[in-house]
C-alpha cells in the first residue's frame, strides 16, 4: 500500500551514510531524551491555565493579565525556535539542546522562585521568566524532532517517522500533567503561595536528566558528514515553498489547538458552572487532556498506515467537522451538560489526531540535513505565532 511504497523511499534527500548507526544504548537514550524534553514542553505550556486560577483568589487578575501570560510564552518560543533551530544546524544537535534545556529549566525555577511584592510585580516577574523559558521550550521543537529522527539508525522514512512520533507522544501526558499535581498540591498544602510556585517549578524538573545525558555527546554521523553549506541551501526557493506546507499547516493547527487548550478550564467552567472550584476543575480537565492520549495512538498508527499527507489532511477535515457541530448544537444544548462535555471531549480527540503529529514529523522529513534543524526551527516559530493569535482571539 502506500505506506510500503513510502517507506522504501530514500530518506530526504540521501541515505545515511556509512558509521551513522547509533549503539543500541544510545538509541535508547536519545529515544528518551526527546521523550522527556517533550513531556517538559507541554507542561511548561499548559500548567500556566491551572496556576493563574489557584493565584486569582490572591492576585487579582484582569482579562489582559490573563491573556498576556498565557500568551508569552510562545513569544519566548517564537525566538527560541528560530534562534535554536539555526544553532542546531550551526553547532550541532546536542549542544543546541543543551542550551535549550538550559534555559527551559531556569525560566521555569525563576517563575517560582523570583516573583515577590505586590501582584503587579509578581506577574510582571513570572511575564519575565515564561518568556526566557518560552525561548528554551520553543528549541526543544525542532532539536528533538531532528534528533530523534537522525539517530533512529535506519534511512526506512516511516521508521524514521515513527521515532518522532513516539517523541512527540509524550506532550500529550504533558498536558495532562499540570492537572494531576495542582490535585496533589492542593490536597497536600492550604497556602496558595506554595501550591502555585510548586507547580511552576515542577517544570524545571526533566531539565536535570535531559543535561546530564545531552552534554559532552557526539552529534550523528549523518549531520556530521554533511559538508553541504547551511547558508547555501537556505538560499534555495524549493525549500522556502515547502515551507508553506510544513509552517503555514502548523500556524492554522496551533491556532485551533491553543486557542481551545489553553482556555480548557475556562470551557470547562463554562459546561458545568464549576466556578472556583480548583479540584473539581482540575478533574474535568485530566479527562478531557487524557481524550488525546487515544487519539495520538490511533494518529501515529495512521501515520504509519497512510502516510504523512493522507493523515494531515482528513485531520483537519476532522477538526473542521467537530468546530462547526459544537458551534451549531451549543445554544440549543446549553443545558444539557454531559452532552456538551461528550461533544468537547470528541474535539479534544480531534485536535490530537492528525495534524498534532503530522506537523511535528513533516519538517523533519522534508528537509536536508544541514537545513533541517532551522526550517524545522522556522516551521514550528510559524505554529506559535498561530498559538498567539489563538490566545488572542
Amino acid at each position: 500500500g502506500m505506506a510500503a511504497e513510502e517507506s522504501k523511499a530514500p530518506y530526504a534527500h540521501d541515505d545515511i551514510p556509512e558509521g551513522a548507526k547509533a549503539s543500541k544504548r544510545e538509541k535508547e537514550k536519545s529515544i528518551w531524551t526527546s521523550a522527556l524534553s517533550n513531556l517538559s514542553v507541554q507542561y511548561n505550556f499548559a500548567v500556566i491555565a491551572i496556576v493563574l486560577k489557584i493565584m486569582d483568589d490572591k492576585y487579582a487578575q484582569t482579562d489582559w493579565i490573563k491573556e498576556m501570560l498565557k500568551g508569552i510564552v510562545f513569544a519566548g518560543a517564537i525566538t527560541g525556535q528560530l534562534m535554536m533551530g539555526y544553532v542546531g544546524d550551526y553547532l550541532g544537535r546536542n549542544k543546541g539542546l543543551c542550551i535549550t534545556i538550559f534555559l527551559a529549566g531556569f525560566g521555569a525555577l525563576a517563575s517560582a522562585v523570583f516573583p515577590w511584592g505586590n501582584r503587579w510585580s509578581i506577574y510582571a516577574v513570572i511575564a519575565v521568566a515564561r518568556f526566557i523559558l518560552g525561548v528554551g521550550v520553543g528549541g526543544v521543537y525542532p532539536l528533538s524532532a531532528t534528533k530523534a529522527a537522525e539517530e533512529s539508525a535506519t534511512s526506512d522514512k516511516q521508521a524514521r517517522n515513527l521515532r518522532v512520533s513516539l517523541a512527540f507522544f509524550w506532550q500529550t501526558p504533558g498536558a495532562i500533567l499540570p492537572y494531576v499535581f495542582a490535585l496533589i498540591v492542593v490536597y497536600a498544602f492550604n497556602d496558595v503561595e506554595v501550591q502555585f510556585r510548586i507547580l511552576l517549578a515542577l517544570g524545571a524538573i526533566p531539565s536535570i536528566p535531559i543535561l546530564y545525558h545531552t552534554m559532552g555527546v557526539k552529534d550523528n554521523s549523518e549531520f556530521r558528514k554533511d559538508k553541504t553549506n547551511t547558508l547555501s541551501l537556505l538560499q534555495k526557493k524549493e525549500n522556502w515553498i515547502k515551507l508553506i506546507a510544513t509552517g503555514g499547516c502548523w500556524m492554522i493547527y496551533d491556532i485551533v489547538y491553543y486557542g481551545t487548550a489553553l482556555f480548557s478550564p475556562t470551557i470547562t467552567d463554562k459546561i458545568f458552572n464549576s466556578k472556583d472550584d480548583i479540584v473539581k476543575e482540575s478533574w474535568q480537565n485530566i479527562v478531557v487532556s487524557s481524550a488525546g492520549i487515544p487519539a495520538i495512538i490511533l494518529g501515529i498508527w495512521s501515520q504509519q498506515r497512510f502516510g504523512t499527507k493522507p493523515v494531515q489532511v482528513w485531520g483537519f477535515v476532522f477538526i473542521a467537522v467537530m468546530f462547526i457541530l459544537i458551534g451549531v448544537v451549543y445554544h440549543p444544548l446549553k443545558d444539557s451538560k454531559w452532552t456538551l462535555f461528550g461533544l468537547y471531549l470528541v474535539l479534544m480527540f480531534s485536535l490530537n489526531y492528525g495534524p498534532n503529529i503530522t506537523t511535528f514529523i513533516l519538517p523533519a522529513e522534508v528537509y536536508p540535513p544541514k537545513i533541517r534543524s532551522t526550517m524545522n526551527g522556522i516551521s514550528a516559530a510559524l505554529g506559535k505565532v498561530g498559538a498567539i493569535i489563538g490566545t488572542f482571539m
